[in-house]
């Protein structure tokens, strides 16, 4: 996710081969770093990856669980809840909140620490620091379904009228993938963190950083230097990124995105319209794309780029060229200008739009890249399996006497797959009780069977399916983030949507089309938040588990940061619908996000269930081909990856992942930006390498959380009817919309 210094090697894994955002290599140099020279000097000491950190003062028992934690870190999740779904529903993908709470975290209660505020004063340690990052990972955990499948059930008309008269249904299916996903990541903690991490390579990058960031933030006097540096620059840029993304607003053509193509075009340049048409060429001075484009390399950033060129520089125009798909005037003043992203009913097969054609190949390819990646994990997931059967062999054995499936150690003379078990820094008093994380999840499991029933009208049966791939889904969410990061939650979410959508295809004429897209869309949300929200939470335990944090309070914290988060995300898209209503609207040509994952779920959920698949053949053979080369494209990459002597080509090979997410994505406007954060950071660390180790995260963190505060504080604006579309000016921008 390139610029920053070489990560020791390891075995590559699973999300070596990104899903949905690969590594960034920027976070290595943050994961070595330590000490007083972590924050402040840029120099390196070596940890044991799977053992917790030196230089952490060991748990003294003293309570973590404080009002101060609780407060600051559902403070800081609910920012990153705004940030988060403002890119979702942008780009298609999110940022992450553990380094932006961690040190915000650090900043907010050291000031509080000295104070005489009643609750809010007294010793402020790495482990309550902790804390708080855990609250906040509880907070953003199941934004998931309001970036994806949520606005896909408005545009089908699924639900009510409007979010707002749909509030306490949205609640419940919250509360319901929420809690589902905190209970059974519990067990999930000693399997993928002391058991099986040094097995399959789980290091939990992210997690990590943040372990070691606070440990240094700790390590020194509340004077240090580098700490002073991180604090204030992420809180300049945080600012900074607010006040940029609300006052641009009142000018965004002149101040926020450029149109060069448009502007030749209104001075005189008419034969540049068909590239205006196209999309061609915009970009965003946008805080929150230019710093998730700095948090990801220069291979991710231009397979991003790769995805629009493809869909909109070549195979669009060629399609349009040929008659394969047509595009269809939206001005009425301007009948040249055209839309090529329409999605009309009555023409999918016969004479779609170049998007909806180009739709199918990026999707499956998406989902075959996927496919490929985790054949190429059989290993790691054989491993899985051979250590549940080794336990429930141990089991027997305890009761019998006598194994049946493998041979004892001492017959055998090698180890079985436990034996490599990492020992619990955290005394057995200050673990999760079992009977704690069991009541969670059957209270969870039996709420999810009744409450959908009635909210919904979705099956009992379809409601257990999907609980099941839930947690099915988590083991691969779990071992693709702890090895490299990057959350596949957005692939694994069309494998719930395949499987749903199957099982219901048959019922649609029996039960009616709304019934049936209605219980796919809210099965798969279902699984998909919950997959989401255990990966989140294994890697908050990763950070704990490093910095001896006690997992009992870690837990408890994920639960109030969650119950917050069943409040708090249905209530922000709420207001984001109300204030930009073609979040919801199907039939919009224009819209301030280009809703990539919302598009993918709605048009994927109507052709499953639809009497014929609504795929032109064309489309069909090219998805067929384009999977195809996306397979044999992860298969090169990791080929690649393994072999040292060609390991310097991998770079060279496109995140095939990336590219079909671009694809689905119209126009360059996204792209692009995210590929200027990318060369910003990627020249500021060839230029100024020490510089960027100590600023390069804080700056793109803080303008990613900014913007996304500031488009609530526009949200606010234009429901009150003193917005940017009301009383600024729409001059630079094409059409008069941006």
């Amino acid at each position: 996710m390139g610029s920053g210094t070489t990560s020791p090697k390891k075995e590559e894994s699973l999300g070596d081969i990104a899903l949905d955002l690969p590594k960034k290599e920027g976070l290595d140099s943050i994961i070595q770093e330590t000490g007083d020279g972590s924050v402040s000097n840029g120099e390196i000491e070596e940890d044991n990856p799977y053992e917790p950190l030196s230089g952490v003062a060991l748990y003294d028992g003293r309570r973590l669980v404080t009002i101060r934690a609780i407060l600051t870190g559902g403070v800081l999740g609910s920012l990153i809840a705004c940030s988060n779904l403002y890119l979702g529903l942008k780009s298609g993908f999110g940022a992450d909140a553990t380094l932006f709470s961690a040190i915000f975290g650090y900043a907010i209660c050291k000031l509080l620490e000295k104070s005489k505020i009643p609750f809010m004063s007294g010793h402020f340690g790495p482990h309550e620091n902790n804390i708080i990052q855990a609250t906040s990972l509880g907070c953003i955990g199941v934004g998931f379904m309001f970036m994806s499948g949520v606005p896909a059930m408005y545009q089908l008309k699924l639900l009510g009228p409007g979010p707002q008269s749909d509030y306490g249904r949205m609640i419940c299916l919250t509360l319901v993938a929420g809690f589902w996903g905190l209970g059974f990541a519990v067990p999930l903690r000693r399997m993928f963190i002391l058991r099986l991490a040094r097995q399959l390579s789980l290091s939990f990058p992210l997690g990590q950083a943040s372990a070691i960031t606070i440990r240094a933030l700790h390590s020194n006097t509340e004077e240090s230097a580098g700490a002073r540096e991180k604090i204030k620059t992420i809180s300049y840029s945080f600012s900074a990124s607010i006040i940029w993304s609300v006052a641009s607003s009142y000018a965004p053509g002149i101040l926020y995105q450029w149109n060069p193509f448009w502007w030749i075009y209104k001075w005189g340049g008419h034969s540049i319209l068909s590239a205006v048409n196209w999309g061609w060429l915009s970009w965003q001075w946008s805080p929150s794309l230019i710093g998730m484009g700095m948090l990801i390399d220069l291979n991710a950033s231009l397979s991003y780029l790769l995805g629009t060129v493809l869909a909109w520089g070549v195979i669009g125009p060629i399609l349009v060229a040929k008659g394969e798909a047509v595009g269809i005037p939206y001005d009425p003043t301007n009948p040249k200008l055209i839309t090529y992203n329409a999605f009309i009913a009555e023409q999918l097969k016969a004479s779609p739009s170049p998007r909806y054609w180009v739709l199918w190949p990026a999707v499956f390819m998406m989902l075959a890249a996927s496919i490929a990646t985790i054949l190429l994990e059989t290993k790691n997931f054989g491993k899985l399996g051979k250590y549940g059967l080794q336990r429930l062999d141990s089991k027997v054995a305890r009761r019998t006497g006598r194994r049946l499936l493998f041979k004892t150690d001492a017959d055998s003379g090698a180890p079985v797959l436990g034996d490599f078990e990492i020992q619990d820094p955290v005394p057995k008093e200050y673990q999760v009780r079992w009977w704690e994380w069991s009541s969670v999840t059957v209270v969870a499991f039996v709420f999810a069977i009744v409450s959908l029933k009635y909210t919904f009208g979705v099956p009992p049966a379809l409601i257990l399916l999907n609980v099941f791939l839930g947690f099915i889904w988590s083991f691969v969410v779990i071992q693709v983030f702890g090895a490299s990061g990057t959350n596949p939650t957005g692939s694994v979410a069309k494998g719930s949507q395949f499987v749903t959508g199957g099982v219901l295809r048959n019922q649609v004429e029996k039960q009616g089309f709304e019934h049936a897209a209605r219980s796919t869309l809210v099965g798969t949300v279902l699984s998909a938040s919950a997959a989401n929200q255990a990966g989140e939470l294994c890697q908050d335990f990763r950070t704990g588990f490093l910095l001896g944090t006690p997992a009992r309070a870690q837990w408890h914290a994920q639960m109030l940061g969650t119950l917050i988060a069943v409040f708090l995300s249905p209530g922000l898209f709420v207001l984001f619908a109300k204030a930009f209503p073609c979040i919801i609207d199907a039939s919009a040509t224009t819209c301030q996000f280009a809703l990539p994952s919302v598009t993918a779920w709605r048009v994927v959920t109507e052709a499953i269930l639809a009497e014929e698949f609504p795929i032109s053949r064309s489309s069909w053979i090219f998805s067929v081909i384009f999977s195809v080369v996306g397979m044999a494209l992860v298969v090169l990459k990791r080929y690649l990856m393994q072999t040292p002597h060609l390991k310097k080509w991998e770079v060279y090979v496109p995140n095939m992942s990336l590219v079909g997410l671009a694809m689905t994505i119209p126009g360059s406007t996204i792209t692009v930006t995210v590929a200027i954060g990318s060369v910003i950071a990627w020249i500021w660390h060839k230029r100024w390498p020490k510089s960027h180790a100590r600023f390069m995260y804080a700056v793109a963190s803080g303008g990613i959380a900014g913007e996304g505060v500031g488009y609530v504080v526009l949200s606010v604006l234009q429901i009150s009817g003193v917005g940017g579309s009301e009383l600024g000016t729409m001059i630079g921008c094409p059409v008069g919309a941006c």
